[in-house]
């Protein structure tokens, strides 16, 4: 009977999340079946590194704007409202390969539109939870989005690939379009989302001091604002590395052997999905800046700093899977210290501009990631006697070294600012119950 209740308060979300991870499934394959077709036609990596900062740019542009509307309007409209722009994007992508018309440019357009409508859904998503399931089901809400999250990651290029060289692109626009539909529907019809007592109310809301809100509020609570600048920070290193090179040193280290690339993607994937179960099935301890910092040390140690040392596939494979396995603890401890703890009132806006500042980081990443592989530390294990002298023994010599020695040097940071983090007495307090930080307007 107990059971039974439980699965009965936890039903709107479940039909929620079951149908948003089957439209995240069907963009999955899209965006990836459209990065194909853009290599295909430009044959240039930033032909394909162009759609990325496309959809990096409005998303934290837009968001810091966002979050005041998601907290004054109604959040199944607004969720409602992003998957119609989603889907009459994908519309037009499909009218204009049909006709032979659809140019690379085009995508960097519908991009900037799918990236401002993302930042309105990603944050209103996590805002709407909150309403949706008890405080004592965030750690397990956060553990199902990482599995889905892992398993779309995983298979969505699998299944673009494999439907691309078989039956060509429109039947996975078409794919795409029903799983919208069916998304859409169940949303419209099915999922009942709980109004907040703030969501349209007869007055006037200027955006700009709404937005500015939610900077006020964390520049009161410090912890929330350094736990925030601690991911983007985290994020940057990642985007670095291992989001950025991890590619071109596996297939410089292995001449170019895709299949090994392959294994070690699907081990990140792997490593992600037994990591959502776990989070999903097992209740975290009560000390979640632990958790937090815990975590991350671990991810950087058994990925970045094993993966750079490491010298044979095995290694890598080994490390992708274990080094991948704490992330859904990371992301299950943050989300509830941010959701158990920020006022449901002015969640849409913290959400937003958290989403701003991690995301800010991630191109600035890619191109400092780029820059130092391709002008710094290749040149100089390859170049270098004296370098090949001192890191040869830890990450070996010839091509992909310099880039091996990036990962134990983003490894050993990551490490470092895992530890700064926990001995930071701000976030540490974000632990205490009386800490539920205020809001005032």
């Amino acid at each position: 009977m107990k059971n039974i209740k439980k699965i009965y308060e936890f039903k709107n979300f479940l039909l929620l999340w079951l149908g948003q991870s089957l439209s995240q499934m069907g963009s999955g394959m899209t965006s990836f079946a459209l990065i194909l077709w853009a290599y295909q036609k430009q044959g240039t990596a930033m032909s394909v590194a162009l759609l990325s900062v496309f959809s990096y740019l409005p998303y934290v542009l837009v968001s810091i704007f966002a979050g005041a509307l998601i907290d004054k309007f109604n959040k199944k409209r607004i969720l409602l409202i992003c998957n119609s722009v989603a889907a009459i994007c994908l519309l037009c992508v499909f009218y204009l390969m049909s006709f032979g018309m659809l140019k690379v440019w085009y995508l960097y357009i519908i991009n900037f539109i799918l990236g401002s409508a993302d930042a309105f859904e990603v944050p209103v998503t996590k805002a709407t939870i909150t309403l949706m399931v008890k405080e004592e089901y965030y750690t397990t809400v956060s553990g199902l989005r990482s599995l889905s999250n892992s398993i779309i990651s995983v298979f969505s290029p699998v299944l673009a690939t494999t439907l691309v060289v078989a039956v060509g692109f429109k039947v996975i626009f078409t794919i795409d379009f029903i799983s919208f539909v069916i998304a859409f529907l169940n949303l419209l019809m099915l999922v009942k989302i709980p109004r907040e007592y703030n969501e349209e109310k007869n007055e006037e809301t200027n955006i700009l001091n709404e937005s500015l809100q939610g900077f006020i509020y964390l520049k009161k609570n410090k912890g929330f604002l350094y736990l925030i600048i601690y991911m983007a920070v985290i994020n940057f290193i990642s985007s670095v590395t291992f989001l950025n090179i991890l590619p071109a040193m596996i297939l410089a280290r292995t001449s170019n052997n895709e299949k090994i690339l392959s294994l070690v993607s699907g081990a990140i994937g792997i490593g992600g999905i037994v990591g959502g179960l776990l989070v999903t099935i097992f209740k975290l301890s009560k000390n979640k800046v632990k958790i937090i910092a815990i975590s991350s040390a671990l991810s950087f140690v058994l990925w970045d700093v094993l993966l750079g040392v490491g010298k044979i596939p095995f290694v890598w494979i080994f490390s992708a899977f274990v080094g991948n396995l704490p992330i859904p603890f990371l992301n299950a401890a943050e989300n509830y210290l941010l959701m158990s703890k920020i006022p449901k009132s002015i969640q849409g806006r913290i959400f937003s501009i958290r989403g701003a500042l991690q995301f800010s980081t991630v191109p600035i990443g890619y191109l400092v990631g780029g820059l130092l592989a391709d002008k710094i530390f290749e040149p100089l294990m390859l170049n270098s006697e004296e370098a090949r002298n001192i890191f040869g023994y830890f990450v070996g010599v010839g091509k992909g070294s310099g880039m091996a020695l990036m990962f134990i040097i983003t490894g050993i940071l990551g490490f470092i600012l895992s530890f700064m983090l926990y001995n930071n007495k701000y976030i540490r307090n974000l632990e205490n119950d009386e800490t539920s930080c205020n809001f005032e307007r």
